[in-house]
């Protein structure tokens, strides 16, 4: 095992802190990214606009008049937000905005018949440009949650999906609170190894990073891998042993960034090899775990409790391997 990811709760963040200062153990240990995306989106919340717009989707979708007479007038399914589905409060703004017309003149014509509660909140045009600016300010944040959670996106990615997150929400982040909290998730996400990895991967390079994130980056290649240093700045410099060839566009989109560097071979110190397999394989979040448990509960289900650790481990293989879909691909993260 060379890296581990977690959620971020105290009890894991303990864990990983105390691993970290395990001389025996060599494995670099970060919080899940996503997680963290969808905490800052909790952190931008506007009060109560959620509450109040899952209110009004919960009555279209279980009342028996509301639900007819939103069909009949050729409403759509509302959605309802899930925990577990971090990206589905932007899909209900979304289906309430899109809807609203609708919404609205069912409770201007029925308002004999349509809870009173729930037509104020629909009628309320400050409650429905709010959502709209919560929207906005949900969207960016799914754009990046949806690239974090892809099983081949890593920490080197990760930093470039955070680093343009910062820009998509620009508009956003202008107050001195917002700005906080955006800092606060961003410190918790990016550790030394995230910048490092970043520098190490091929395409990046560490282009995008501050003169202080970069000297971060170099400090613990100084500090822990002292013999890859000299590798590193070559990289940079992209000097001998690196030809030019390699910095191409059509072989980084190609080459996987482990492959690149192994395919050095001798040229390089041992030691830097070894480190770049560990830093670009290490996954951005903990999500590809939590789809491997759903699968688990599609295969290990009740009607199926009987069935042994290693039979089940194997079915779920078979499961993940007949639905993979295309890999992904550098050039994917980057839109």
């Amino acid at each position: 095992m060379r890296s581990f990811v977690t959620d971020n709760a105290a009890n894991v963040a303990k864990m990983r802190e105390n691993l970290e200062h395990r001389e025996d153990v060599d494995v670099i240990t970060y919080g899940c990214s996503a997680h963290l995306m969808n905490l800052l989106a909790k952190d931008l919340e506007i009060p109560n606009i959620k509450e109040q717009v899952v209110q009004v989707v919960k009555y279209f979708r279980n009342n028996h008049f509301a639900a007819a007479t939103y069909k009949a007038n050729g409403g759509l399914r509302l959605i309802m937000p899930q925990e577990v589905r971090w990206n589905t409060m932007a899909d209900c703004l979304e289906s309430y905005i899109k809807y609203w017309p609708i919404l609205l003149t069912i409770c201007e014509q029925n308002r004999d018949k349509i809870d009173n509660n729930i037509a104020n909140i629909v009628t309320n045009l400050g409650i429905k440009r709010s959502a709209e600016e919560l929207l906005q300010r949900l969207k960016p944040i799914v754009v990046a949650l949806d690239h974090i959670q892809q099983d081949k996106c890593t920490i080197a990615d990760t930093v470039e999906i955070w680093k343009k997150l910062e820009t998509d929400l620009a508009p956003v982040l202008t107050s001195r609170d917002t700005k906080q909290k955006w800092k606060k998730r961003v410190q918790q996400a990016l550790s030394p190894h995230h910048f490092l990895a970043n520098v190490m991967h091929p395409r990046h390079r560490g282009q995008s990073l501050t003169d202080a994130e970069l000297d971060i980056a170099m400090e613990l290649a100084t500090t822990q891998h002292e013999q890859i240093v000299p590798d590193m700045i070559n990289l940079k410099a992209q000097a001998s042993p690196f030809m030019k060839y390699m910095f191409a566009d059509s072989v980084l989109k190609a080459v996987q960034p482990v492959e690149w560097w192994v395919s050095q071979g001798g040229r390089l110190h041992p030691d830097t090899v070894s480190v770049a397999k560990q830093l670009l394989t290490a996954t951005a979040s903990s999500a590809g775990v939590k789809r491997v448990f759903s699968s688990f509960g599609l295969v290990h289900s009740k009607l199926r409790n009987r069935l042994g650790i290693v039979t089940a481990g194997k079915l779920v293989f078979l499961f993940k391997q007949l639905n993979k879909k295309p890999l992904d691909t550098d050039e994917d993260l980057d839109q």
